[in-house]
């Protein structure tokens, strides 16, 4: 069992060191960067304009739980995982040393720890702007608190962000919500990693982006049409299991990874069927 985790660990280090020097790869950590900047300028010229501090964790969750950013805010994470399911010239001499099995987990490893520093990349650029604008503490900040209860949209109508999260504002501290937001948004870029690795794995050619595009657009289209239940994109976002009633995490929480783990025993199940030469 030790040769085995070590053997996994070693070939997920490998494939890091050999992805992270891929033009691509780096793009996709730049893109994920950069975006949030559209919505984040939008919320510090709101909080520049009230004249009040913010803690400098808020931006994140307000981000992330902005309208449409969750549809924008995984572009650059499709791109790093977008040549899944990683095999490079290095693939056949290491399936001699190790079980296929061994390397399918070696590569689910690997999208995990990718999407960990994914989410460190979108999160700590905002943390480090806010800096300027704000304080350290667990108390929610007056213009985030009056952001949300803009039911009217009389502020997002002009700064152009919106954060209409009452419950979550009244259940969780500010760090707590940063961390559940970070906990939800990483399982869910491991769940598009997972599903894009394993149709990749399983049909060839770029069957995967297409299906993990395709789950990632239509959970916003179900999200217009109120259908939050249906919505993988939803699970991303803590903020809509928040109500009066309580926290309720553990539903995206475990539909996310039951999710994923389904598909990694599919990938289990037929990965000795799989050619390598030809992928």
């Amino acid at each position: 069992m030790l040769k085995r985790l070590q053997s996994i660990l070693y070939l997920t280090r490998s494939l890091l060191l050999y992805e992270w020097s891929d033009k691509r790869v780096i793009m996709g950590f730049l893109m994920g960067m950069a975006v949030p900047f559209f919505w984040l300028r939008n919320f510090l010229d709101y909080v520049i304009s009230t004249g009040e501090p913010v803690n400098i964790l808020e931006a994140f969750p307000v981000v992330e739980h902005e309208g449409g950013s969750m549809m924008f805010l995984v572009l650059g994470w499709f791109l790093i995982i977008s040549d899944a399911p990683f095999v490079n010239g290095n693939t056949c001499y290491c399936l001699y040393r190790t079980k296929k099995r061994d390397w399918n987990f070696a590569m689910v490893f690997y999208i995990s720890v990718q999407a960990v520093f994914y989410t460190a990349a979108v999160a700590l650029p905002m943390v480090l702007s806010s800096l300027p604008y704000g304080f350290i503490g667990k108390m929610w900040s007056y213009p985030v608190y009056t952001l949300s209860k803009d039911l009217h949209t009389d502020m997002s109508g002009e700064y152009r962000i919106a954060f209409l999260q009452k419950n979550m504002m009244h259940r969780m501290n500010v760090p707590q919500a940063f961390a559940a937001t970070a906990l939800c948004f990483f399982l869910y870029l491991v769940l598009m990693g997972i599903i894009l690795y394993t149709c990749n794995l399983l049909l060839g050619g770029i069957w995967g982006a297409v299906i993990a595009f395709t789950v990632h657009m239509s959970g916003y289209g179900l999200l217009f049409l109120g259908r939050t239940g249906l919505a993988l994109m939803s699970y991303a976002c803590p903020g809509n299991f928040i109500d009066s009633g309580g926290v309720h995490l553990a539903r995206p929480v475990v539909i996310m990874i039951v999710f994923a783990a389904v598909l990694v025993a599919v990938e289990c199940r037929f990965i000795d069927k799989v050619d390598f030469h030809n992928q």
